[in-house]
């Protein structure tokens, strides 16, 4: 049902991305790829030894941003903000 709604929502999507904990997981993989290839979709997994951290995966995501030229500029140092709230 999810991939039907996304290609719904926005019918140009080629791709699925699978990531972090469940991209490593074999059985999962391998349903998600049939489910995905079944709609004429194109399933993307960074390599297994880089699915089971996810702080990995957000540098992964970050770094192929960055590839595609999507980033914002750093914010000016004056615009940094320096406090902390403490609870």
């Amino acid at each position: 049902r999810a991939v039907r709604w996304v290609q719904q929502m926005e019918p140009n999507v080629q791709h699925v991305v699978v990531a972090g904990g469940v991209a490593a997981n074999q059985a999962v993989r391998t349903q998600l790829t049939a489910v995905v290839e079944k709609a004429g979709l194109v399933m993307v997994c960074p390599p297994i030894r880089m699915c089971t951290d996810n702080g990995v995966m957000v540098a992964w995501t970050g770094l192929e941003r960055l590839k595609l030229g999507l980033y914002d500029a750093p914010p000016a140092k004056d615009a940094l903000e320096y406090s902390v709230e403490v609870r």
